[in-house]
């Protein structure tokens, strides 16, 4: 569908509802009409991370990939570690949008890099609704934001041969399985990976795969083997 924009030029309406910086557009000259045709490349989704404030609870996509919370007098803390550089950037900078950067936000860990919050009062509620007791598990009524599956696919998303791969901490937990359903929520249903390449759960089809671009946004700085493409 396109819209008229004066005197024979022409853009396509869903160009004009995407976010400015999610525009990616070529002109293309029409020499049988003389009209000119703005055809959008990439569109992201009006309800994806790009197009949410950044908030507390998109923090639950860390928290899917194996994230832990601590507490302490000063209130909670959110830690993972994470393999690659960029990947610890991108969380750092996320927690920082999001009001709870600590100082040491990186420190370096056995497997890669320790990536933190600060203790927060802010943090004390989320951590209360992942613990029980001592013991970590999945929330009531669990539900992932587009905001929180971008932070899961910074956290532990990479490409493999086959697809997308979104990583969980166990293969068949009740975390494991929730993430599996929100990814059918959000309409990107997976296959649930328990050994090889796993575990976690694997986007594979075309149509699934663009949903996820639009859901998770332009990938951070670094990012551009181990983010979602289009097929």
């Amino acid at each position: 569908m396109y819209t008229y924009r004066g005197a024979d030029n022409f853009v396509n309406a869903a160009e004009l509802s995407a976010p400015r910086h999610a525009r990616t557009c070529l002109r293309a000259d029409n020499s049988m009409s003389g009209r000119a045709v703005w055809p959008v490349v990439t569109q992201f989704s009006l309800f994806g991370a790009e197009a949410a404030s950044p908030d507390l609870a998109d923090l639950d996509g860390v928290l899917l990939a194996g994230g832990l919370w601590a507490r302490s007098a000063e209130g909670a803390r959110l830690s993972v570690v994470v393999p690659d550089q960029w990947r610890a950037d991108a969380l750092a900078t996320a927690f920082a949008d999001r009001g709870v950067s600590a100082p040491d936000a990186i420190v370096p860990a056995e497997a890669g890099f320790g990536v933190r919050t600060a203790f927060a009062p802010a943090l004390v509620e989320h951590a209360a609704r992942w613990t029980r007791g001592a013991n970590q598990g999945l929330p009531p009524a669990f539900t992932l934001s587009a905001g929180g599956l971008r932070l899961w696919a910074v956290t532990a998303g990479r490409r493999d041969d086959v697809g997308y791969l979104l990583a969980t901490a166990e293969a068949d937990d009740p975390i494991h399985r929730a993430a599996g359903a929100q990814l059918a929520r959000l309409g990107v249903a997976a296959v649930s990976l328990a050994q090889r390449g796993g575990p976690g759960w694997r986007v594979t089809s075309a149509r699934r795969l663009r949903r996820l671009v639009e859901l998770v946004g332009v990938p951070p700085a670094g990012a551009e083997y181990d983010w979602p493409t289009r097929l």
